[in-house]
């Protein structure tokens, strides 16, 4: 009764606090001005009631919207054709019904599957999944395939082109909003106070590591080299080149206080950025995966929803799908996942009451489509801040943008998304709680592994003198990058098993120290290999090979902790060692 209490009460909560996210409003304003256009568009030429369907054409030009603009443009060339292929497969399975669940499963493992792969970011697959889902219903309701392909494609096309003319305002926003970032959690971890708590400093170096190589890797994803093309992008590289050398100098003296820092390789021998796209799509194929927990709790979700959908009075699955898949795209906690879900049922309970009191007062088709933009904004502003109030605004401008004929067919749609809504955010609550409950101490095993894997081959590379070829920087990038992807799944999966993952903070702060040590050790001037490099290399070798294959179970972390910072700190006292012997 106690925890029953505890959980309505986190419930009530999460439904009447809205979190501050100051900023929020005005990055709405750009995001959704984009989608307005090519919604406006949309029903300029089509009329308003067939051009709202544009909608979900419109939306993806949501993809990459914090990205800059050449991986923006990459990214929408991507989507916006997917969208389209998505609504012909709707089309095609719409007749048969029985290939909707399936199909949809299918489609689900694969679509989120690879957007959690390659961290594709925000808004998530949703809308590229749901447009097959919609072109489904619609064609079985009368509309022609090329009708929606039409209204979609323009639609996709205006927004995305209008987005591309906003963002060409301040081309370099999305880098100089990465380069403050970075600039601000260095300047935090250099000037922490004398007596900042250990963990807390570790915690603030961490920051600072994974802001800098996130700076680097929106950079390099805004064009092909690191040489500046422009006057305000040379000064926005120079700036992080600075903010960069500043935190290497600070760890390098933590860590080897008498040593020089290199500076002649300095940016060839740091790594930039995220992995490469081979990279990332093979270790999400990895047993204990995010993308495959993610893949492998939505998929059966859409595949239970889509079935009971087809099997109940309302016969159709397209917003079940979309209720699913709006709760389990994300990698959440189970205990926020639950939330969410109900967050669904509430929202959309309270968003057809309204639906129902704005077409009482009969609005023109124009009125209609304005209430459409408002409520896309007020989404877009809410949607981190409280996702039942969001989940409002999805449920009017989602029932306003469906046409409809007659006040029974409003009276019968108003049900259906009712039933729908249940059936599918009962589907995906169900599978939140049976699949996966053993994941988080999987996930943070073959999550540290890999890590460990990563400081092996880097320590390989510094005991063969390899630093700057192409592999060694590539070893270095993908190293950082797994010690931050280990921070974060540890803190997202703790509240799963928060007595079980309490144990390995301890391995977390022991490995982050190991990793960026090993980092810092590529600053310094050495001549030839490094032989402590190469017996730290080997005993963690020993250490890795000697663990048990990784399951749920969860291992001996105090013993394990203790193995690995025995390695770390011979390695270190060896090398300092070296670094005062003067070689």
């Amino acid at each position: 009764m106690s925890r029953a209490r505890r959980s309505a009460g986190r419930l009530g909560r999460s439904l009447v606090v809205v979190h501050p996210e100051p900023g929020r409003a005005a990055r709405a304003a750009r995001w959704c001005a984009a989608v307005a256009t090519g919604l406006v568009v949309s029903c300029l030429i089509f009329g308003p009631s067939l051009g709202s369907m544009g909608l979900i054409g419109a939306q993806a030009a949501h993809t990459g919207r914090e990205a800059p603009l050449r991986n923006r443009v990459r990214m929408l060339l991507v989507v916006g054709p997917a969208t389209l292929a998505m609504e012909c497969v709707g089309a095609l399975v719409g007749p048969r019904t029985w290939l909707i669940p399936p199909l949809f499963g299918l489609l689900t493992l694969v679509i989120v599957w690879t957007w959690h792969a390659l961290l594709t970011g925000p808004p998530g697959p949703i809308n590229t999944i749901f447009a097959a889902a919609f072109s489904a219903y619609m064609t079985g309701h009368g509309y022609a395939l090329t009708t929606l392909l039409r209204v979609t494609g323009l639609s996709w096309l205006i927004a995305s082109l209008t987005s591309v003319v906003i963002l060409s305002f301040d081309l370099l926003a999305p880098e100089r909003g990465a380069v403050d970032e970075a600039d601000e959690a260095v300047s935090a971890y250099r000037d922490r106070p004398d007596g900042c708590l250990a963990r807390r400093a570790n915690r603030m170096r961490s920051e600072a590591v994974f802001a800098v190589n996130n700076a680097w890797h929106v950079l390099r994803t805004g064009r092909r080299r690191l040489t500046g093309r422009t006057a305000a992008r040379r000064d926005i590289e120079e700036r992080l080149m600075g903010i960069h050398l500043n935190l290497v100098d600070v760890l390098r003296g933590e860590s080897f206080p008498t040593s020089s820092l290199d500076i002649g390789e300095n940016f060839r021998r740091v790594p930039l950025g995220r992995p490469s796209a081979r990279y990332l799509l093979r270790t999400a194929a990895d047993r204990g995966s995010r993308p495959r927990l993610v893949a492998a709790r939505a998929a059966p979700a859409v595949l239970a929803a889509s079935t009971m959908m087809i099997a109940s009075p309302v016969g159709h699955a397209y917003w079940a799908i979309l209720s699913s898949l709006i709760v389990l795209h994300m990698g959440a906690s189970r205990a926020d996942l639950t939330i969410r879900a109900a967050h669904r049922v509430i929202g959309t309970g309270v968003g057809v009451l309204c639906y129902v009191g704005i077409v009482a007062l009969q609005p023109a088709p124009w009125v209609r489509v304005g209430i459409v933009v408002v409520m896309i904004y007020g989404l877009e502003v809410i949607v981190t801040r409280n996702y039942a109030v969001a989940v409002v605004c999805i449920t009017i401008f989602s029932l306003m943008m469906t046409p409809v004929v007659s006040r029974a067919d409003i009276a019968v749609l108003m049900r259906d998304r009712v039933v729908e809504t249940v059936i599918g955010a009962g589907a995906a609550t169900g599978m939140i709680w049976l699949v996966g409950r053993s994941a988080p101490v999987l996930l943070v095993r073959s999550q540290y592994r890999r890590t460990l894997r990563c400081i092996e081959r880097v320590l390989a590379d510094l005991s063969a003198g390899r630093l700057v070829t192409r592999a060694s920087r590539e070893d270095r990038r993908t190293m950082v990058f797994e010690l931050g992807r280990a921070s974060e799944i540890l803190s997202s999966q703790r509240p799963d098993d928060p007595e079980t993952l309490s144990r390995w903070q301890d391995v977390q702060e022991e490995v982050n120290l190991f990793g960026f040590d090993v980092m810092a050790s590529c600053w310094r001037r050495l001549p030839g290999g490094d032989p402590a490099a190469a017996r730290a290399h080997d005993a963690l070798s020993r250490l890795l090979d000697s663990l048990p294959p990784i399951s749920s179970r969860t291992i001996e972390t105090c013993a394990f902790t203790a193995q690995v910072r025995a390695i770390h700190q011979r390695y270190m006292s060896e090398s300092s060692r070296r670094t005062r012997a003067g070689g």
